[in-house]
């Protein structure tokens, strides 16, 4: 299973300094958004065309942001905590520590309601549903990776990266990601992951809860059951097509 290096640095940096900043597959507003960058994320710059910035997430996705929802940096403060609650910053933004004290990528001090997490901290999987539960009524946004909204591997990258795992972005790679780990989706343990899709094609994805159940993003974070037509939700019914084993640390 490959992981990507997210505590790596880079001369040419971009470093976001708006709440959430959509990403764009081209650089016009007018191109489609494909994924979005947290506050605090600092991103690797490819190119730059006029006020359009070309980059590379940790993930591996690159995309065109504007340049006003961050700055230009040569050397930066990484930050590796994960905000995991959803009031004043909302989940999934980056934080560093000094001196005992968390701050922000603008060097304010973050007064939190949850602790942050340090990315690679969490080593249960456990740990990482009492977050997704946490989550739980938070809206459906297409390409989005925090509380404000996500979409359904959005969730689910943004969740697993508190182990320090880093899926793919799209639901369609994280399953390629894991398909030598294929189970019985009956026999699914809490923190496999459910695929869903039609015509052959990945479209959708969630985290079991053990068996046909599961905690996803579709319209809303929410936990429900896909056991039979009558007992759940019976578009996952008629989409599912196949569960995956999840490792963390070759441990459950």
């Amino acid at each position: 299973m490959s992981n990507f290096n997210i505590m790596s640095t880079h001369n040419n940096q971009f470093v976001i300094r708006s709440l959430v900043a959509p990403l764009y597959s081209e650089p016009r507003f007018t191109s489609s958004k494909i994924s979005e960058a947290v506050f605090g994320e600092i991103l690797n710059v490819n190119d730059v065309n006029g006020s359009w910035v070309n980059i590379k997430q940790d993930d591996g996705y690159h995309s065109w942001i504007k340049d006003f929802y961050g700055t230009f940096e040569k050397k930066t403060t990484i930050c590796q905590y994960i905000v995991v609650d959803k009031y004043l910053l909302p989940f999934g933004s980056r934080l560093h520590k000094t001196n005992g004290k968390y701050k922000t990528v603008n060097e304010d001090d973050y007064n939190y309601n949850i602790e942050p997490i340090k990315i690679g901290e969490i080593v249960n999987i456990d740990d990482i549903l009492i977050h997704a539960r946490n989550l739980i009524g938070s809206p459906y946004r297409w390409g989005g990776k925090t509380s404000f909204g996500f979409d359904c591997s959005g969730f689910v990258q943004t969740l697993f990266l508190l182990t320090g795992l880093m899926l793919p972005r799209d639901s369609w790679q994280q399953s390629e990601l894991f398909k030598d780990s294929l189970v019985i989706g009956r026999n699914s343990k809490p923190g496999d992951l459910h695929f869903f899709g039609k015509d052959g094609k990945i479209s959708h994805v969630g985290i079991s809860t053990g068996g046909l159940n599961l905690i996803h993003c579709q319209g809303w974070v929410k936990e429900e059951s896909f056991e039979n037509i009558n007992s759940g939700n019976e578009k996952l019914v008629d989409m599912y097509m196949h569960s995956c084993s999840v490792e963390l640390n070759s441990k459950r």
